[in-house]
């Protein structure tokens, strides 16, 4: 199927007239005869139908139960799947405003329709959310924490980063973000990176340990933060600082407690303080997987994220040896089983894990990379099903709380879409054969 089918389908359900008018105004559209995959978790519906009126969803189920009003435009997608729009929690934006533009249009493309920019966003950045926002260039709907926070000598190193000394400077940081308009703050609060035992910075001759802020300014963050409606997030490495952030008010984590083995007790604890983990799987494996798995390199679809200039350094010979001969590839490696064993034992318990790919780190592409986290959470343990709901309710909870407006094809929830070709909850590969994407009621490939 290059493209879903328009066709004229009639019916007189006024009982559904009723239905669209109460959920929003506009004109309608009926996805009518796909697979349905809401995005909770719960197993697909077959033959379904979708019914979009302005921008938002007024209606989805089974055939049967949707009827379609007279006056909507019909998509025939007999044989296709649709799935939510996929929410991205981790993400480093770059390029200045051309390149932005360009990984916001990218990340749309690729069925990226919410992202979150962890701490990397300085004045220019701010100034393409901001329009990204005002609906005046194509983007993902977008979250911003501006610029984050780490120690003076902390990771990592250079960019925007800011650096508080003292209590005082910390809460006067978070002020000035609050008047930007950030969505929340961020900080790195690890003195390593996925699990790398030396690093060389300017203020690091590779053999000092790396500073990580400190307990009492990463509490003055959190609590000015809170004092202004923001929530914080936190990179971590180790499990003593998700306990000290957590007794502080932090709830949500990119990347995984790794350092060592969790056990039991400290999944029972992440459960009972309602914690969420984006584990950004993605970024931890890629110093080796590429090398490994070399025919990934010629997708279509990395090309299309990439371009053949990046793809032409990553395929060269030179590039090859040194991610397969990585002096610190056993430790990473080690480093990794840990973060899927975490993954799997937070899902397991019941604890949320969510999408957060950390694309534009390292060898983590926009719009691709959202995918490869897709399938790296299916190789830790999750089922696909269970994949694709971090990647769009568990990640909408994350970012709105209990009854967020978008992250689930339901009555009353935004009209961020999907529809592919091929089965996800089959093989969560088949996320990539993506035919349309809607984003808040409108196909993204219709003229303006």
């Amino acid at each position: 199927m290059k493209h879903a089918r328009c066709a004229a389908f009639v019916s007189g359900a006024s009982a559904l007239l009723a239905l669209a008018a109460a959920g929003s105004e506009g004109p309608a559209t009926a996805i009518v005869g796909a697979a349905l995959i809401d995005g909770t978790g719960a197993p697909p519906v077959e033959d379904s139908v979708v019914l979009v009126r302005g921008d938002v969803v007024v209606a989805a189920g089974p055939r049967a139960d949707v009827p379609v009003p007279e006056d909507a435009t019909v998509i025939d997608a007999a044989g296709a799947f649709v799935m939510p729009g996929l929410i991205d929690l981790h993400n480093h934006y770059g390029g200045g405003r051309e390149g932005f533009e360009r990984l916001l249009a990218l990340q749309l493309e690729f069925g990226v329709t919410t992202a979150r920019s962890l701490g990397a966003d300085g004045a220019e950045n701010m100034a393409v959310i901001a329009d990204a926002k005002a609906g005046r260039i194509p983007a993902p709907r977008l979250y911003t924490a501006g610029a984050g926070f780490s120690h003076p000598r902390g990771m990592p190193p250079g960019g925007v980063i800011q650096r508080p000394t003292t209590v005082d400077e910390a809460r006067k940081m978070v002020r000035d973000l609050a008047a930007a308009d950030v969505d929340l703050i961020k900080m790195w609060v690890d003195d390593t990176l996925d699990g790398r035992l030396e690093w060389t910075f300017d203020w690091n001759d590779g053999r000092a340990p790396i500073p990580k802020i400190s307990p009492e300014i990463r509490t003055a963050l959190v609590r000015e933060a809170a004092r202004h409606g923001l929530p914080a997030v936190a990179h971590i490495y180790n499990e003593e600082d998700v306990r000290q952030l957590a007794a502080v008010g932090v709830r949500h984590f990119v990347h995984t407690a790794r350092a060592a083995p969790v056990d039991a007790e400290f999944v029972r604890w992440a459960k009972r303080q309602a914690l969420s983990f984006a584990p950004a799987l993605a970024k931890a494996q890629d110093s080796w997987f590429m090398a490994e798995r070399p025919e990934v390199l010629d997708d279509p679809s990395l090309l299309r994220a990439w371009g053949q200039q990046r793809i032409d350094r990553m395929k060269a010979p030179g590039t090859q040896a040194g991610m397969l001969v990585h002096p610190q590839g056993a430790q990473l490696r080690t480093v990794y089983g840990r973060m899927q064993r975490f993954t799997r034992q937070m899902q397991d318990a019941g604890v949320t894990v969510a999408l957060g790919s950390d694309s534009g780190a390292g060898n983590v592409p926009f719009g691709w990379g959202t995918h490869h986290e897709l399938e790296l959470l299916v190789e830790a343990g999750l089922t696909p099903l269970q994949a694709i709901a971090a990647g769009t309710s568990n990640a909408a909870r994350v970012l709105e709380g209990d009854d967020p407006p978008f992250g689930a094809i339901a009555r009353g929830k935004a009209a961020d879409l999907v529809l592919l070709s091929r089965d996800p909850s089959a093989d969560i590969g088949n996320s990539r054969s993506i035919e349309r994407v809607m984003q808040a009621g409108r196909w993204l490939d219709a003229p303006d």
